[in-house]
């Protein structure tokens, strides 16, 4: 509409002269977009032949049936309506007054009347309401005309467009022209009830429930028995469209006139019969699970799973809404339990995605490196140089700095959630889930250096300091000397679980030190002087991932290594080793991954922290 502008030397004689309402009637179908089309082509058409008049007059006649949407929505009003003031001139909108009085098309009719409603300048009083009154009328009869049942939106549109019209028009004191919009549906509804392949009824309806709602309130004198009347053709509706043979469109014709079934029951205030469409609702959902079993969909258990996890939820909202009940409470458990041997089932379905050899990952300059970092060392000063020698702990601010490149790098994957599923199937953590998707993208980064250095250079040189040691306890008693990062009574534990890892046992290491490693972060706050306990009645202590994401942590530990022990232990993006291992979610084999030798690392770090100091003066002094 921008390159509307006021032009005085339009008259509606010039109008008449380009036979501009012949050239409507030919157009098919009759809705506002091609209109402007074709009044598009002939502007272009004038402009070539030289014909300044002919092109202006259907300039502004594509430009007045193409404004924004179609038809013109309450929703967008604000913006229509700044629009026209803006670019509509007095002297136009007199024109458009003039015109309409010629026109007979309902939805060129329509169309000029919502405009001069929008617009509001006319100079006599009550003239807006009568151009609302002739939108009404003209969007009902436009509807009519487009009443299809494989394109039902058109039609949708219009009767909306006066649905939201039509209390407008009647004010506080009438229902005059909301009587006529619900009659007008109410004959639709008719004409259509036993015609089983469509939704023309449902969109009709849904402009009663959700655009006349208050005005059904006012009209029906039995609103209740009104209701349930509707209520019943969109239950008998969604029983026709068990009978498609496309089951995809069956799916969402039954779920759709199962919702408007129960939204005509809220309003007649009839719960229990609510209730049941509900769970006629949550019965569509299981339908569609196993229409993938029994069609063969790709991946079909997983697909049905993923349609029976959404039937749980609307059981479970249900519940929500009309309180727990034992037919719902058997039929979520019942369910469940389908879900998860679907989901078990899925996993031999799964495509094979090729994924390198480890040996492909494998970096011999770094693992000669790490081997001659250690080597020909005593064992304390191996362990000192192991644990200091090489820095091994991304930063925050670069892993930010790679998550934010990647994500630009691939704009639209982490808009696509990614669901990540253990060995029977479940659902363990989905990506791409809204204001997290950087946070994530950098724990899925550090796991892929974790495990890269924990393959390159941790376990190579564990293995070098194994060939040139034999480790007891005994000889690791001086990480445990006066140790503030241990607590009095936590060395054997410690030392048994440090040992384990260099001799290269992950399983009884990780058992040993994951839980330990969360007692002496209770055990620093506290040494801090901050509080590592809950303040309730009973004054549980902090779990890990409490004491990871306690603020007071920061005085304590780095914050590059506090990310680096969430990605580990409890993050789902990242390794989660404190909730796989500690609930007993792994198996023996999942053990041997190389960002068990990378957590052990850590935790040999973090206790080697408080005597280094001490140890690189005495290594200077040597020097």
């Amino acid at each position: 509409m921008s390159s509307l502008k006021p032009n005085p030397l339009f008259k509606t004689e010039d109008f008449d002269k380009y036979q501009w309402i012949a050239i409507l009637d030919r157009v098919i179908p009759k809705q506002c977009w091609n209109y402007s089309e074709e009044f598009r082509a002939r502007a272009e058409a004038y402009q070539l032949s030289g014909d300044t008049l002919g092109q202006e007059v259907f300039k502004f006649l594509s430009e007045i049936t193409s404004i924004l949407m179609e038809p013109l929505g309450l929703k967008s009003i604000s913006i229509v309506e700044e629009t026209m003031l803006a670019v509509l001139s007095d002297d136009q909108l007199a024109l458009l007054r003039e015109l309409i009085v010629r026109v007979i098309d309902p939805e060129m009719r329509a169309r000029i009347a919502d405009i001069l409603w929008i617009c509001k300048r006319d100079p006599e009083r009550g003239r807006p309401i009568q151009m609302a009154r002739v939108a009404v009328e003209s969007y009902l009869q436009a509807a009519k005309n487009l009443e299809n049942t494989e394109n039902w939106m058109a039609c949708y549109n219009r009767l909306q467009r006066a649905a939201q019209l039509a209390p407008l028009v009647d004010g506080k004191k009438s229902t005059e022209m909301c009587c006529i919009v619900v009659s007008h549906i109410e004959q639709l509804i008719d004409r259509y009830a036993v015609v089983e392949d469509e939704f023309i009824t449902g969109s009709a309806m849904k402009v009663l429930q959700e655009d006349l709602r208050k005005s059904l309130s006012a009209i029906k004198i039995d609103l209740a028995g009104y209701a349930a009347k509707y209520a019943e053709v969109a239950a008998q509706k969604a029983v026709f469209a068990a009978n498609f043979q496309d089951y995809h469109k069956a799916f969402y014709q039954k779920k759709a006139y199962r919702q408007i079934e129960g939204e005509w029951y809220k309003i007649a205030n009839d719960k229990e019969a609510e209730r049941n469409a509900r769970l006629h609702f949550g019965e569509v959902e299981v339908w569609y699970a196993q229409q993938a079993l029994i069609s063969n969909e790709p991946n079909s258990y997983a697909v049905a799973a993923g349609r029976i996890k959404s039937a749980i939820a609307v059981f479970k909202k249900i519940e929500d809404t009309f309180g727990r009940r034992q037919d719902t409470s058997e039929r979520i458990q019942e369910l469940h339990k389908q879900m998860l041997a679907y989901q078990k089932q899925s996993m031999s379905q799964m495509v094979s995605i090729a994924i390198a050899d480890p040996d492909d990952f494998r970096d011999p300059e770094m693992q000669q490196v790490a081997r001659e970092l250690v080597k020909g060392k005593t064992l304390r000063d191996a362990l000192y140089s192991l644990a200091f020698g090489y820095r091994l702990i991304s930063t925050v601010e670069d892993l930010q700095t790679q998550a934010e490149e990647e994500m630009q790098s691939y704009k639209f994957s982490h808009l696509i959630p990614t669901t990540f599923v253990d060995e029977e199937g479940k659902t363990k953590a989905i990506s791409g889930n809204g204001e997290d998707d950087l946070k994530n993208t950098m724990f899925k980064i550090a796991k892929f250096y974790q495990g890269w250095y924990g393959l390159n250079f941790i376990v190579p040189a564990c293995h070098q300091i194994r060939s040139e040691h034999n480790v007891t306890l005994e000889d690791l008693s001086f990480v445990f000397h006066e140790n503030s990062f241990i607590p009095k009574g936590r060395e054997p534990l410690y030392a048994q679980g440090l040992m384990a890892g260099l001799q290269g046992d992950p399983v009884i290491a990780a058992h040993l030190l994951i839980p330990q490693l969360e007692n002496s972060l209770r055990h620093a706050l506290k040494q801090d002087g901050s509080i590592a306990s809950k303040k309730e009645t009973i004054q549980d202590d902090f779990l890990l991932h409490e004491v990871l994401n306690s603020p007071d942590l920061i005085r304590v530990l780095k914050k590059d290594i506090i990310f680096t022990l969430k990605g580990l232990l409890v993050e789902r993006m990242g390794s989660n080793l404190r909730n796989e291992i500690c609930h007993g979610l792994l198996d023996y084999g999942h053990f041997f991954t190389p960002e068990l030798p990378y957590f052990w690392w850590v935790t040999l770090r973090l206790c080697l922290v408080p005597t280094y100091r001490q140890w690189a003066d005495e290594t200077k002094e040597k020097r």
